[in-house]
């Protein structure tokens, strides 16, 4: 069966098909897209299907995508997307740096400022003392 996506949300998960055949529309879920390979429709896009009759109808099954249309808008979206996750990537690797440099200088300012320590001299206490006199 051929059919036009009337509107689908990825968030949602679910979406309805119009059939070429002006019949009722046909209920179309995530799972189903899911077992096809495909991610998510796009309004307005020409697909075919097969359905399979469920207690609340219709239900579409075994999608394909003949011309998927993509909206401009998502196009910018995505592009924009993009650009964002590259420049945090950019700047996380750069702060990454910044703090291993940071601890590299202070196990260095650690090693060159400790003090070489003189051993501590022996005191005589006052038993050792009155041993010694003995």
């Amino acid at each position: 069966m051929k059919g036009t996506v009337k509107w689908y949300n990825a968030r949602k998960g679910y979406g309805f098909i119009t059939p070429d055949d002006n019949s009722d529309d046909v209920f179309v879920h995530a799972t189903s897209l899911k077992e096809c390979g495909l991610k998510k429709l796009y309004t307005g896009s020409e697909i075919t299907f097969e359905t399979d009759e469920d207690k609340k109808g219709k239900r579409a099954k075994l999608i394909k995508v003949t011309k998927e249309l993509k909206p401009k808008d998502e196009k910018k979206d995505t592009k924009k997307k993009d650009t964002k996750k590259k420049d945090t990537k950019k700047k996380d690797t750069k702060k990454k740096e910044e703090k291993t440099k940071k601890k590299v200088e202070k196990t260095k300012k650690k090693t060159t400022n400790k003090k070489k320590e003189k051993p501590k001299k022996k005191t005589e206490t006052k038993k050792t003392k009155e041993s010694k006199k003995k």
